[in-house]
């Protein structure tokens, strides 16, 4: 066996080709990046889970983008998870934040509020959601108009979503496997992984001629039954590259690599962009934000930073701009 290039596993997506078919994916490998933005929240880890997975899911379908824009990518239902949000930016930038709902997941969970009811399994995505819609948004700024597909929740996981979304949206036959998870380090504490490995089935740019004369309709149903062989260690483990786990799931049929994209966590948030938030509001609604020792305070939901304003200081850049 010749070795194989790695270019490194950790916060980038590879994409791949299986040699003699029209099917493509890619492998997303998460270190830092996905770490970053689930210890920025205090989430139980169930939620930290999906939040993961939707991070995931957003890497892989932003960055077959073929154009400067965002992906943005959200679930909202009526269950103990209220909402996800993730936006993937093509310059490879990733944030997302979870929504819970307090009374919803005190009631099924109990009171722990980090796991579920004591001696019982860890809940599940059908636990954790409820009726609901997963939808993907495509923007491409400005002088262009978004594009979004909607379906609703249904399956076992986001990643069922997803390729419920793909073949009603896209009519794109399409293969998700994630996983998530937290790795416990001596004396308390962890890190976060992510991984997931996608594949689809492109129509074909011109018509091609059957390999070797003969029909293989069971080239799908086939690479397939290898996408499900990969387990949840190989897509967490730094130690087994991308390369390394693509080579064993389809090296019969040959595979090949292209040029690695990076990923990392970023925020856009800015005190400029959260100043011109709180002048959009009305003067009562801004008074009401005042806490008891006169400052206003405000959180960014994907990365928790803190911007702290003096009311005084708002109501000056309103009438300075004319605004008040």
């Amino acid at each position: 066996m010749a070795d194989i290039p790695s270019y490194g596993s950790d916060d980038c997506v590879l994409p791949f080709r299986i040699e003699g078919t029209d099917f493509r994916g890619q492998v997303v490998r998460l270190g830092a990046s996905v770490n970053s933005v689930l210890s920025a929240h205090t989430y139980p880890p169930p939620v930290s889970g999906m939040l993961g997975e939707a991070l995931v899911l957003a890497i892989m379908l932003g960055s077959a983008l073929k154009f400067v824009g965002k992906l943005i990518l959200q679930v909202q239902s009526d269950g103990p998870i209220s909402m996800l949000v993730v936006d993937y930016r093509t310059e490879g930038f990733i944030r997302g934040y979870a929504q819970v709902n307090q009374d919803k997941w005190l009631g099924r969970f109990g009171s722990h509020g980090d796991a579920a009811k004591s001696g019982e399994p860890q809940p599940v995505f059908g636990d954790l959601f409820g009726d609901g819609h997963f939808a993907i948004t495509v923007d491409q700024g400005l002088k262009k108009d978004r594009y979004q597909g909607i379906v609703t929740l249904a399956g076992d996981s986001l990643g069922d979503c997803a390729q419920a979304y793909f073949s009603q949206s896209e009519q794109v036959l399409t293969k998700i496997k994630l996983a998530v998870a937290q790795l416990i380090e001596p004396g308390g504490g962890g890190t976060w992984r992510a991984g997931g490995l996608l594949l689809q089935s492109m129509p074909p740019a011109e018509p091609q001629p059957d390999k070797d004369g003969e029909k293989h309709d069971d080239d799908w149903p086939r690479a397939n039954a290898l996408l499900t062989t990969a387990e949840d260690h190989e897509l967490l483990d730094p130690r087994v590259t991308s390369e390394k786990l693509l080579y064993r799931l389809f090296h019969e049929d040959g595979v090949r690599v292209f040029k690695p994209k990076p990923v990392t966590f970023s925020c856009s948030c800015d005190r400029d962009s959260i100043l011109g938030l709180l002048m959009s509001f009305p003067k009562d609604e801004r008074q009401k934000m005042v806490e008891p020792d006169g400052q206003i305070r405000v959180r960014c939901e994907f990365c928790s930073s803190l911007y702290e304003f003096e009311p005084e200081s708002v109501e000056q850049r309103l009438r300075t701009h004319g605004m008040g």
